[in-house]
């Protein structure tokens, strides 16, 4: 079994994951060193002061100074420290000090050995986690408990040994100490804790939302029919609740969600109108029944009961990142970077038993088909998306539906000529899937460009998108609401891009930023999309001219060159209360500016390297 996920080596995943982990053990080592150092030294100070005083000791005997000479050389003063008989020969400083340092190793190697205990109990966790979806829950509960508990032990462990560091180094090193690394030392680490125990109560993500339909039994008789048929050859129990959508992908889930504000619960179908539509009535059904060959190995069942976990563990992450537990962020990164390897493992496994039963219910070759037409279908999805979203023309009309449905069947038979098929894998919102030529494979179906070729050049009927009533008016509302959110996605994206250069340019940047008006009692300050205007300048600096920008005890000073090089300044204080609202949208605007001259130099230098190509 590989120790790494793949696509990483071992020695990538040590370094970003196990390296950093490491550092959780960096404030209680350094600790044990520094007082071990102390305590050796003050061992060695108050032996010499008392060996010297025994040997200027004249009444005592040859015999008992050997006698005393040997107790006080063979023991070190730490251990006899805590002994009744000698506490009084030391100085109650001495005594306080010992006390200090005795506690500091003491929590050190705590630190220490509980960071150690933890590790070993994460890997055997991992390596339990591997064996069923059943141990994988079992093992991530139990470790969340201990992880946190954990967590928040090293955070006030090693908050007590770095504040006591903070004093006891310079004191050690450079006798003397500095109060104010002492209290930032103490306010770090008291932050640290804080956030720590912040994080455990931070608020989860609401409940995930489908962009869909549900399909009641009256709207879909004949596919609900079908459904149950193909459930009862499964071996399952159909789903309480159909949704239809225009995602690239089917899924099956037992997780909440939220579909046009309505909560459903319980099993869940998604299936994909246009998918459906470019489907042959086989692969629509070999399709559905790997989904319900999930809900048959209760494989959403324990995604259900994990989803949670994993969400709440990466919250936890979030916020640890977000604060100053670095080190301690490090350490549960690592845990969760090892729990994705048998995440990996298990979701690989139930996808190729969920593969089988599809091929057991229907036909292997039509299993293999239906993954190649998903695989084909999202690539062409992406592309069309990608280029129109690429576009710098403002459009109206998008058109993402138009494109998908007359362009597929050419993709289609070009996509079977390409190289690395079998590299792609099917896009999920809940888990991954294995790589295509792995699940082609497992099926014993020829992953060749010739068997592709003949797959894709089977003609769809769409027959299982035509079991639905009045489809092709559900499937274009789902296009409309999408491709409305395409477009606005995409005018605010130009805006970005522009150097408006004509009035229908300068409309698409002024819809994220529009002329802005501060007023003073000195004057009015204006900002557009093309420069700034002060009230007591004479014309405005346009950001094209701008050469520098600073601020400087309240006064913007702004470096441009027209003519040479000259400087106009705005006194911010003029504009209370609003003056922090000024410099936010100045640098926002002149941001903008400066992106679109980035993205206009990118375009500029592609279209050179492909003329030069050409």
């Amino acid at each position: 079994m590989s120790t790494a996920p793949p696509g990483v080596s071992k020695f990538d995943f040590f370094r970003t994951f196990v390296l950093p982990a490491l550092l959780v053990f960096l404030v209680p080592v350094l600790a044990w060193l520094l007082f071990w150092s102390a305590e050796s030294h003050l061992d060695a100070v108050l032996r010499g002061e008392v060996l010297a005083a025994i040997d200027a000791d004249n009444s005592l005997s040859a015999q008992d100074r050997a006698a005393a000479t040997n107790l006080f050389s063979s023991r070190p003063f730490s251990a006899l420290v805590t002994d009744p008989q000698f506490t009084p020969m030391v100085s109650p400083e001495a005594q306080f000090q010992y006390a200090v340092f005795r506690w500091m190793l003491r929590l050190s190697w705590f630190s220490i050995a509980a960071g150690i205990t933890v590790f070993a109990l994460a890997g055997i966790a991992v390596l339990f986690s591997l064996r069923s979806p059943r141990a994988q829950y079992i093992s991530l509960a139990a470790s969340w408990h201990v992880l946190r508990s954990f967590v928040i032990m090293q955070a006030i462990v090693q908050g007590i040994l770095l504040t006591a560091l903070s004093f006891w180094a310079t004191a050690f090193f450079f006798d003397a100490y500095y109060p104010k690394i002492v209290l930032l030392a103490g306010l770090g680490s008291l932050a640290v804790v804080a956030a720590v125990v912040k994080a455990i109560f931070r608020s989860p993500q609401p409940m995930p939302a489908v962009e869909g339909a549900l399909l009641p039994r009256a709207q879909a008789a004949s596919l609900w029919g079908k459904l149950e048929q193909l459930c009862a050859r499964v071996g399952t129990s159909p789903p309480d609740q159909i949704v239809a959508g225009i995602d690239d992908n089917f899924f099956v889930t037992e997780m909440p969600l939220t579909v046009r504000d309505q909560t459903v619960v319980g099993k869940t179908l998604f299936v994909s109108l246009p998918l459906l539509k470019q489907m042959r009535s086989e692969e629509a059904a070999a399709v559905l029944a790997h989904e319900m060959a999930h809900f048959s190995g209760a494989d959403t069942l324990y995604s259900r009961k994990i989803s949670p976990l994993l969400q709440r563990y990466g919250h936890y992450l979030e916020a640890l990142h977000e604060g100053v537990g670095r080190p301690i962020y490090y350490f549960m990164a690592c845990f969760r970077a090892l729990f994705e390897l048998s995440l990996g493992k298990i979701s690989r496994e139930r996808e190729l038993r969920a593969d089988r039963i599809a091929a057991e219910t229907v036909s292997a070759h039509d299993a293999a088909s239906a993954l190649l037409r998903t695989a084909s279908y999202s690539l062409f999805r992406a592309q069309v998306e990608q280029e129109l979203f690429a576009d710098d023309q403002a459009r109206d009309v998008v058109g993402v539906a138009d494109r998908l449905e007359t362009g597929f069947e050419g993709f289609a038979a070009s996509f079977a000529s390409r190289q690395g098929i079998g590299s792609l894998e099917s896009s999920h919102p809940f888990d991954s899937h294995p790589p295509l030529a792995q699940r082609w494979s497992a099926l014993g179906v020829p992953a060749d460009a010739a068997n592709f070729q003949a797959l894709l050049a089977v003609p769809a009927d769409g027959a299982w998108y035509h079991d639905i009533d009045d489809a092709p008016a559900l499937e274009r509302d789902l296009w409309q609401a999408y491709e409305a959110r395409f477009r606005d996605l995409h005018r605010d994206s130009l805006a970005y891009r522009y150097l408006p250069a004509t009035p229908e340019e300068r409309a698409v940047v002024e819809r994220a930023f529009q002329p802005l008006t501060f007023e003073s009692k000195r004057g009015r300050l204006v900002l557009d999309c093309l420069g700034i205007q002060a009230g007591d300048w004479p014309d405005p600096v346009e950001f094209r001219e701008i050469v520098a920008c600073r601020m400087n005890n309240g006064v913007l000073s702004i470096d441009f060159d027209r003519n040479g090089k000259q400087t106009r300044k705005v006194k911010t204080g003029h504009f209370k209360p609003n003056n922090h609202a000024l410099i936010q949208e100045f640098q926002r605007y002149y941001g903008r500016y400066l992106t679109a001259v980035d993205y206009r130099t990118r375009v500029a230098a592609a279209a050179d390297d492909a003329s030069e190509q050409q």
